[in-house]
């Protein structure tokens, strides 16, 4: 633990260094092309959500260390129309799922059960309600809207691929579409178990089950990069290194 607190202290200063944030969009294929799904429609009535998607950790592959996930974003499909979405409360959560968005190299696909797919560093990232969950304008394409339905953590989530699979989740109360406004998330989905996201979603409150589709948002994160702890060592033997010369060299300055 004290490992990964240096580790999230050193990406907040990089962070800083140079530049800020990173982002990246899941799935990777979507990055400048709308998903092939627009059925999910937004045209609710007092209604509860829970819902969990998984992301394939190879869609992190380009990125060299751990991610410090610090937003995400969604964005509508494009020529189904404005997005415009009240509820009574919300919460969001970040883990790392043992479970998969495919049965791809031996990968064991969610489950229906939400419980099980949550990960033993499951963490509230943000919380909120009653307002506006989600507002878009929407786009006429053809190309992607912008993702501009953003959320920016309380809570940074610190993912290593390697050990898993990202969990997102939402539970929501008290959903309202705003009248004349049915526009539609931005969705890929897969015909088969092979894709690179996946989810559960239920319209019962307390669910501990909901419906497995082999679909999910198009999603983009906002990120830090965090070094891996061998270039963490390295990192932190550099800076030791570079203090003790100053510190000899201060020594033999004399006035």
């Amino acid at each position: 633990m004290q490992i990964l607190r240096v580790l999230v202290a050193i990406s907040v200063f990089l962070g800083a260094a140079f530049g800020g944030n990173l982002s990246l969009v899941v799935p990777n294929a979507q990055a400048t092309t709308p998903g092939n799904d627009n059925s999910g429609s937004l045209s609710l009535s007092d209604a509860d959500l829970q819902y969990q998607q998984v992301f394939g950790r190879g869609q992190f592959s380009s990125v060299p260390g751990y991610l410090l996930i610090t937003d995400f974003a969604f964005r509508a499909s494009p020529g189904t129309g404005t997005i415009d979405v009240t509820d009574t409360s919300f919460s969001v959560y970040m883990s790392t799922s043992p479970y998969a968005p495919n049965s791809n190299n031996g990968n064991t696909l969610i489950t229906s059960t939400f419980a099980s797919n949550v990960g033993p560093d499951n963490t509230l990232v943000l919380s909120g309600g009653p307002g506006t969950l989600w507002s878009s304008p929407g786009c006429a394409g053809p190309g992607p809207c912008p993702f501009d339905m953003a959320f920016t953590l309380s809570t940074p989530f610190l993912y290593n691929p390697s050990q898993g699979f990202l969990l997102l989740e939402f539970q929501a109360t008290g959903l309202n579409g705003v009248s004349g406004a049915n526009g539609a998330f931005d969705v890929e989905s897969f015909s088969s178990p092979g894709g690179s996201v996946a989810s559960v979603f239920s319209l019962t409150t307390g669910s501990t089950t909901g419906t497995v589709q082999l679909s999910g948002n198009v999603v983009q994160f906002g990120y830090t990069l965090v070094p891996e702890p061998a270039s963490c060592a390295l990192l932190l033997g550099g800076l030791g290194a570079l203090a003790a010369m100053r510190r000899k060299l201060s020594s033999r300055i004399r006035f």
